[in-house]
């Protein structure tokens, strides 16, 4: 896997970028992490919940995509599979990362090895006077975004943590007699109990911080489980009938 190099003109001066819809590189990510922006659109799709980032007490919010480790049901084909994406998909082939966490001062990365660059066809990165391009600025003005989106995502859960309202759930899901039945573990859900039971004071400072229309997104994704559920039923079927067809000679 390539790592992501500082965008410098000296060096990244003839590239050009191409854009695209197919969002393939992600197949093997089946919990997706998103940023606040992201509630209002994917909650329709996608069941939207927490997970711990490695062995930390930090949590950040995911999309779930897949019941199967390393199976992402959307970006297993050219074509994207939902009706809204991920704000974090069209950042390719561009990330951005705080030069250190003292100060504000970000970078911009580029994935030379991506697919979507090339010399020859899209986007010119830098004009014939080896400045940046409009396009250029305009992609670097969503990068710094979907930073400050990223932000106020862990904000989020910071308050999230610190007023008890994200609970352990085990999700066991099984569409039909004859599916796959999933126990999936290391997932957290806003805790409803614990929630309607805040005091007065606690409540009015999750609505002033403007975290209860998220709280009430978030809630309302874990009715795409079964949406979940039901493709990834149609996916194993799939897998189990290929697996099972005669080798062609």
């Amino acid at each position: 896997m390539s790592s992501p190099q500082p965008l410098r003109k000296d060096k990244h001066i003839k590239l050009k970028v191409t854009e695209s819809g197919d969002y393939r590189r992600y197949k093997s990510n089946h919990l997706v992490p998103i940023v606040i922006q992201d509630f209002f659109t994917l909650a329709a799709e996608f069941p939207l919940v927490f997970v711990k980032i490695g062995k930390t007490d930090d949590f950040i919010p995911v999309a779930l995509m897949g019941l199967r480790e390393g199976q992402n049901l959307y970006c297993q084909t050219e074509e994207w599979q939902a009706q809204v994406i991920p704000v974090s998909f069209g950042n390719a082939p561009f990330t951005i990362a705080r030069v250190d966490e003292a100060t504000d001062q970000l970078i911009v990365l580029l994935d030379e090895e991506s697919p979507l660059l090339s010399e020859t066809s899209g986007e010119p990165l830098f004009d014939d006077k080896g400045e940046r391009s409009a396009y250029l600025e305009k992609r670097i003005e969503s990068l710094v975004k979907v930073a400050e989106q990223t932000r106020n995502t862990q904000e989020m859960c910071k308050r999230l943590t610190e007023k008890n309202l994200l609970a352990t759930q085990k999700l066991e899901l099984q569409h039909r007699p004859d599916a796959t039945r999933y126990n999936i573990e290391g997932i957290y859900v806003v805790n409803e109990t614990a929630l309607n039971e805040l005091s007065d004071e606690d409540y009015l400072h999750l609505r002033t911080m403007g975290l209860l229309p998220l709280i009430y997104a978030h809630l309302t994704s874990l009715q795409q489980l079964r949406r979940v559920s039901e493709l990834q039923y149609v996916a194993d079927k799939a897998a189990q009938a290929t697996k099972a067809a005669p080798k062609k000679k």
